[in-house]
């Protein structure tokens, strides 16, 4: 970011622009770092692997995002929770879920969701 002079007379003017370049820069910053830090994910194994730190004694931050299917149930998300510390944060709305197969049961799961741990 570089420090930018306007005259005063033409500053109103010039707000509207200004403001929409900087809101554009935040939203294609945010939609990259999602993009790049989101993985899906296809069974408990690997969603286990991708939540676990490398080192117990000197845990890495993750801030990695899951996509994973998952059959509504609260007992399987309340074992992630104890298990990782990792929650569901959102369940994305879609025009058209992909259903498939909940990676932690096996069971029909109508689309993935969101998975992430909170620091």
């Amino acid at each position: 970011m570089e420090k930018q002079s306007y005259p005063k007379d033409t500053f109103a003017a010039q707000v509207p622009e200004l403001l929409q370049s900087i809101q554009t820069g935040i939203y294609d910053r945010a939609l990259a770092f999602r993009q790049e830090n989101t993985k899906a994910i296809e069974s408990k194994e690997e969603f286990y692997a991708y939540f676990t730190p490398k080192n117990e004694a000197k845990p890495e931050i993750h801030g990695g995002f899951a996509l994973a299917h998952w059959n509504g149930s609260a007992e399987i998300e309340t074992k992630i929770k104890e298990d990782l510390k990792v929650t569901i944060r959102c369940i994305p709305f879609e025009e058209t879920p992909q259903p498939g197969r909940c990676i932690f049961t096996g069971e029909p799961s109508s689309q993935r969701v969101v998975f992430a741990k909170s620091y």
